[in-house]
Order: C-alpha cells, then structure tokens, then sequence
C-alpha cells in the first residue's frame, strides 16, 4: 500500500523491518508462556527417510511417493509462476486496467495472501469435507482456471477471483496434507521426512518460474500460459490415473 501510494520503496522497506522487530517483541515478551518439552535420550537410529515417504504417501493418499510429489512439483511451479507472470502481462494489460499498475499488484497480493489465510483459519467449509486427493484436484484446477482467465478474457475481477481461488486451495491443501501424514511418522522422523517432502516440491518452483518466464520474454503470453495450462492438464491425468492404481 505504500509503494502503490507514495512509491518510496525506502520507507516500505522500513515498514516491514518493524513489522519483524514488532514481531520478535512480542516473541520475547510472550517467552516465559512458552513450554518446554523435556529432553529424552533417545538411542539412534539409522532409518532412511525414502522408504517412509512411499509408505506414507501410498496409505494417505493411495499414490505413489514419484507420483504425488512430482504432481506437487507440477503444481508449485503453475503456482509460483502466476505472480511473475501478472507483472508482466499488467504491463502489456495497462491501458485496459481500471486502476494502475502498482495498484493492480497490490490487489493481487492482498487478495492471495487473503485466500491463503481463509483457507487456512476455516474449518467448516465444503472444501474441509472434501479428501485429500479431492482437494489435490481442486488445488490443480485453481491455478489452471487463473490461467485460463488470463489467456482469454483477462479482466481485473476475474483475476483477483482467481488468485483467491489458488491461494485458498494452497491454504486448505497443505495443513490437511501435513495433518494426515503427521501421526504415521515416526517422532524422530518428522523433520527428515517433511524436509526431505518439501525440499523436492520447493525445487521445481524456481527452475520452473523461470522457465515459464523466458518463455514469455521470448515468445508472448499465449504461448506460457499455454504451456502452464498443458502442464497443468498434465498433472490433472496423472493424479486420477496414480489414484486409480
């Protein structure tokens, strides 16, 4: 908001320094409320994560580890590749929007990172009574549809509607994912097992990001969010036909 209304980068910058310094105040303050869980000493154990993640993945969400992590994969990159690729096509969008460009983003912003925490906070939604491989598809589509809208009628509402819909997904679809997985892993493998999950999803993100990028630099917006569609038609099949095995 203050970028969009009085452009000093500076002072947002600032802004959002004291947000954290705010943020770690209330941390120490609040410090003592904190429990501690007492330390057991606990013999080591030598357990390759792998095998728990194939085991996991197929009793929750009756895939394979390959399968739905490289769906995941798919997914996070259509994802994380709609914010670049707004800027961009608002640029081109510009003479057409009914407010300007900086405002445009920041509208965006707010309204995924609002379906993100709605997503999150809600318990008692329709999508709360959906499964989990129900709501992978759901989280799918979101972004795809977003795609869509932005390749043929890419008007401002719609869009906004559409960031809302991928962010409110991402929030219902990954505590469910997690809250599942959680009790069938072994306490001493908790970290290794979400660590090792997230690092292979997190991996696609960048590397896809920019491809999908210099796509558009290099041939227009048609044909990316045309491959980001693709790719995400691609992931809709893989999940129903993984599931159906």
């Amino acid at each position: 908001m203050i970028i969009a209304q009085w452009h000093d980068y500076a002072l947002a910058g600032i802004v959002n320094a004291m947000t954290f310094i705010g943020a770690a105040s209330c941390l120490l303050a609040g410090r003592s409320a904190i429990q501690s869980t007492p330390k057991v000493a606990v013999r080591p154990r030598h357990i390759e994560a792998w095998p728990v993640i194939q085991r996991v993945m197929l009793t929750t969400t009756r895939m394979g580890a390959v399968s739905y992590l490289g769906i995941l994969m798919i997914l996070n990159v259509a994802t994380m590749s709609i914010d670049a690729i707004l800027n961009l096509m608002f640029i081109d969008l510009a003479s057409r929007m009914p407010v300007s460009y900086s405002v445009a983003i920041l509208m965006v912003n707010v309204v995924f990172v609002t379906g993100s925490v709605l997503g999150g906070i809600t318990k008692n939604t329709w999508f709360d009574r959906l499964s989990l491989f129900q709501l992978l598809l759901a989280a799918i589509l979101a972004p795809m549809l977003t795609y869509v809208i932005l390749l043929v009628v890419p008007q401002l509402i719609l869009i906004l509607g559409g960031m809302f819909a991928v962010g409110f997904m991402s929030g219902k679809l990954d505590p469910k994912m997690f809250a599942i997985m959680m009790p069938q892993i072994d306490p001493l493998l908790t970290g290794t097992v979400f660590g090792t999950i997230s690092s292979i999803v997190t991996l696609a993100a960048p590397v896809g990001s920019v491809g999908i990028v210099l796509l558009y630099n290099l041939v227009g917006a048609t044909a990316a969010c045309s491959v980001v569609i693709g790719m995400s038609a691609l992931a809709l099949i893989w999940a129903v036909m993984a599931h159906r095995q």
